[in-house]
Parts: C-alpha cells; structure tokens; sequence
C-alpha cells in the first residue's frame, strides 16, 4: 500500500457510498407482482461495527428510491438517503453537518452519476466491474466486482491499516504475514 492512500485512510472519518453497484452488482430483480429486490452480501456488513468504532461512520446516498434500500441500510445501521440525483450537494451538506473535511472523508461509487463526489473527496474508492471514468479517479480500486464482497475488502484495508502490528525485534529481513480475508492475499507488513 503506497503512503498517501495509507495517510487517507490513517484520517479517516466518514465514508459515504452509492447503493447499487457498490453493496449489490447492479441487478435488480423483479417478482411476478412487481415487487423489486437485490442481491446484498453479509461479508459486506460483517466489518461496519468494526468501522464505526474507529470514529469512521458510514452513509449511503442512493440514486434510487426503494424500499428495499432502505430496509438494507436500516438493518446495517447506516444512514440513508435515497432518490438522490445529484450527489454532490447533499455530500456537501453531510460534511458540514459533521464538521468533516472533505480530506477526512472517502466515497465509494460505481457509475458515471458518482464522479462528481469522487473527484470532491480526499479517498475517491470504486469497485473492480465501475465504469472507467469512475477508475480514472479513483485512488483505490477494489479487487472485487461491486455486491461481490468489494465493501468487505475496503473494510478490510482499513482495519489493517489503521490497526496493523508491526512487530519489533524480528530478525533482519523478516515480516509479519497479514491474511487479508476479504481478497485471500496475504500481505507483508515489515
């Protein structure tokens, strides 16, 4: 990990992130009736209590007006708001409220609808399947495809780095190995 994402993350205070895309893989499904559902992992939420007791809360900010999306983000314990077409300035608006800094703050979006708030943050994140303008801005890309696991990953990478062990009096040369569960690479840490 290069030094200034590892400073990113070190000050840290709130990540907003899209919905779809981001927690599930973009899909929607759809019932006989009508009734609209998505696919959400709980390798996603695993992690968020984690978060939330290093001082980083967490946000949602969704195109998309539905239920379901609200359902999801209740259960997790995460701020919503949905039915959101320009994100920026509600993002804006969160930070002031907050009182944090747009250096303190990283968002996670897939799609061309999320390079405004990509761009306005210190720690802009996407997702391995985002759109390429996404990943043109982003500092960090995840390994893994939005829904599969890539909130999980992020988590993870924070928790590690935030929280890492660097052991002392290892001989000269040696590492600590660091399993990072979300990807299944193990990372050195020297």
């Amino acid at each position: 990990m290069n030094n200034n994402l590892k400073t990113k993350i070190k000050n840290l205070k709130l990540m907003v992130t899209d919905f779809d895309g981001v927690w599930t893989d973009g899909k929607v499904y759809f019932s006989q009736t009508g009734e609209e559902t998505v696919l959400c992992s709980r390798k996603d939420t695993l992690r968020i209590k984690e978060i939330k007791a290093l001082g980083v809360d967490i946000v949602v900010i969704s195109k998309e007006g539905n239920p379901v999306v609200m359902a999801r983000c209740e259960k997790m314990k995460v701020e919503c708001f949905q039915g959101v077409d320009d994100k920026l300035p509600l993002l804006k608006q969160l930070l002031e409220k907050k009182g944090v800094r747009p250096e303190e703050t990283a968002f996670v979006g897939d799609d061309i609808n999320d390079v405004k708030c990509l761009k306005f943050v210190g720690l802009p994140i996407t997702v391995a399947d985002a759109h390429n303008d996404c990943k043109k801005v982003a500092l960090y890309t995840t390994t893994r495809k939005g829904g599969d696991h890539a909130m999980r990953e992020i988590f993870d990478l924070i928790l590690w780095s935030q929280t890492a062990v660097f052991f002392v009096g290892l001989p000269a040369g040696s590492a600590a190995i660091n399993y990072n569960g979300a990807t299944g690479h193990k990372r050195r840490s020297v």
